[in-house]
């Protein structure tokens, strides 16, 4: 008797219970032993017993033996189980499957309602157990579905950005597509109106200076127009084809001042070249020069007029460096993070917003890379590293 006592008074449910009330309590104990995984009570039935384990472990389960089977909770002696269906007289809730050696009592159901009717304190020590069982439960099913809830709220995000990036990248396969076919139209026009300024220039050579001027104007345009229209074109193919050829710098800055030097000047910005690349590389000089015009673009848009701009080339071990920097009005934090977004635009200075995301495909073609140092009002520095292919 007293080894029982000893043994049910380590258990929570009974721990604050009289020496006497244990005794009785012991009274109606019967040893019991089970071996692992075995059910000793079963989902639907009625409760016969409950059961005061002193070692070993139970696992709780309900709908054990079929598809939708799930373990609420797993018990480790000393612990009571099996007391909710006996305090509340219905069929049992949950299956109790052993999950190690389970040694303990077994205290038969019907004696036991008698002593609840006989001892107050006991039952009320049998409420305060259920108590904490029922507010363990709630605490751990309200934790579990919280991050159940925290699972489903990031997969649901993760779904909307998924579904947002299918509807945008169908609307650039299919802006693509309507832009290829009228690009390749808007070229021919583009074509003729640079061959008859041309043509003004060669055959009206004592003509005004204002002719000049305007001729010289419409063959800038004219340019301008064509590198839009072939940004368009290199977005909407969706890849770059690169036509590799042997390029010095004096020959790429040469074409970059007479490209982008008349749009720097009429802006009274200070422009500085400053070559330091000696020698021949591999690049396709074409995509290269219109990656530089799109970055001096963009300083002339972003500088105040005065402002100063420069453009440098240097060798860096096996890399050619490029770069473009200027004191213009700079980029903040949410601009840098959007800057190589197909469309996406800040200036007012007209454009078609892709010519950063032009600058990130054809220099990620050449296996380069990008590199963007600005802060608002302190201007930006661009750098380009290609890797020498000689």
């Amino acid at each position: 008797m007293d080894t029982i006592i000893q043994d049910i008074s380590q258990i929570d449910t009974f721990a604050e219970l009289s020496k006497d009330d244990l005794a009785a309590l012991a009274g109606i104990c019967h040893v019991a032993q089970y071996p692992p995984r075995v059910v000793i009570a079963r989902e639907g039935f009625e409760a016969e017993s409950l059961f005061a384990l002193t070692t070993g472990t139970v696992g709780i389960w309900v709908d054990y033996g079929t598809d939708n089977a799930d373990l609420l909770a797993v018990r480790e002696a000393p612990c009571l189980v099996g007391e909710m269906s006996v305090a509340d007289q219905l069929p049992r809730s949950a299956t109790i499957i052993t999950g190690s050696p389970v040694e303990g009592y077994t205290i038969d159901a019907d004696a036991f309602h008698q002593l609840l009717e006989e001892r107050g304190r006991i039952a009320l020590s049998l409420m305060k157990g259920i108590s904490r069982l029922v507010r363990s439960s709630n605490d751990s099913f309200v934790s579990e579905l919280r991050g159940r809830n925290e699972e489903l709220m990031k997969a649901n995000d993760e779904l909307r950005d998924a579904h947002r990036q299918l509807v945008r990248q169908e609307r650039l396969s299919s802006l693509g597509k309507f832009s290829s076919m009228i690009l390749h139209d808007l070229r021919n026009p583009l074509s003729v109106i640079k061959g008859y300024a041309d043509m003004l220039e060669l055959k009206l050579e004592n003509m005004s200076e204002d002719l000049h001027k305007y001729a010289s104007q419409i063959r800038r345009e004219t340019a301008r127009l064509s590198g839009l229209t072939g940004e368009w074109l290199d977005f909407s193919r969706g890849e770059i084809r690169l036509g590799y050829s042997a390029v010095t710098m004096d020959s790429l800055f040469a074409q970059l001042k007479e490209n982008a030097g008349p749009r720097l000047s009429s802006k009274g910005l200070d422009v500085r070249w400053d070559n330091r690349f000696e020698g021949t590389v591999l690049l396709d000089s074409e995509r290269i020069t219109r990656v530089m015009l799109n970055l001096l673009d963009n300083s002339r848009k972003a500088c105040n007029r005065k402002g100063s701009v420069t453009v440098s080339a240097v060798q860096e071990g096996d890399r050619l460096i490029l770069s473009v920097e200027d004191d213009g009005v700079g980029m903040n934090e949410e601009t840098m993070n959007h800057v190589f977004e197909p469309f996406y635009s800040t200036s007012d200075g007209g454009g078609t917003g892709l010519g950063m995301h032009i600058v990130k495909t054809v220099v990620d073609a050449h296996d380069g890379v990008v590199d963007i140092v600005s802060s608002p009002g302190q201007g930006t520095k661009i750098t380009i590293s290609l890797p020498l292919r000689m």
